[in-house]
């Protein structure tokens, strides 16, 4: 055989791409996102230096000008309503039916809750307490795990309910790996600190998923 030769691995033109479809949606302020073809990139805003409003305001707008779809903020109200005030969507970690309400009231676009947490902060207040929050705010939660193996079994126990993983632990090829595979499995939001990077992540799987869903129809 020539040393020119090539070798080539024949795939059937039919067959779908190897990701999963998510008939899923989530609101981000006026507009709905539709989950199915399309993941969400969540930028992690540092601590500010001086816990200033300024600070968390002018970070988010650059996540948002570098493609991020959400912007995750601290919890704190002071800095959280300021940020949700500045054009874009938000987000913050909750661990407590408590701090979720707050979270949601302060004007995020849902709460992010680490699944160790997730049965504390989805639980509802009791019918006999003053001003229980609407029943849609358990709805307003997304779950956040670390791994792929977690996402997969959160996604089984309950599939409606959007997960976003977790790669602030992981740079270069790893999270690249980390990302493409999450997204593939069913896992539609991601958690960075890369925007950049985790954009092209996200463009070149919305391509697959459309794909998949053009051949389902």
């Amino acid at each position: 055989m020539s040393q020119h030769a090539c070798m080539f691995v024949c795939v059937p033109s039919t067959a779908a791409p190897p990701v999963v479809l998510m008939p899923q949606t989530l609101s981000l302020g006026e507009r709905v996102a539709d989950l199915s073809t399309r993941a969400l990139i969540v930028a992690v805003a540092p601590e500010p230096r001086f816990a200033r409003e300024a600070e968390v305001i002018a970070w988010a707008r650059a996540a948002w000008d570098s493609g991020a779809d959400v912007v995750e903020v601290p919890a704190d109200p002071r800095l959280l309503g300021p940020a949700a005030r500045a054009g874009g969507a938000v987000t913050a970690q909750a661990t407590t039916m408590v701090e979720r309400d707050a979270v949601l009231a302060a004007g995020a676009a849902f709460a992010l809750v680490p699944v160790e947490a997730l049965d504390d902060a989805t639980a509802d207040a009791p019918d006999s307490v003053e001003g229980r929050p609407p029943s849609d705010q358990v709805g307003r939660v997304v779950v956040l795990v670390s791994d792929l193996r977690t996402g997969r079994d959160t996604l089984d126990d309950d599939p409606g309910r959007p997960v976003a993983l977790d790669v602030t632990h992981l740079s270069g090829v790893d999270a690249v790996s980390e990302e493409s595979l999450g997204l593939a499995v069913g896992l539609r939001l991601v958690r960075t600190t890369d925007v950049r990077r985790t954009r092209r992540v996200v463009e070149v799987m919305a391509h697959l998923l459309a794909a998949r869903r053009s051949d389902d129809r």
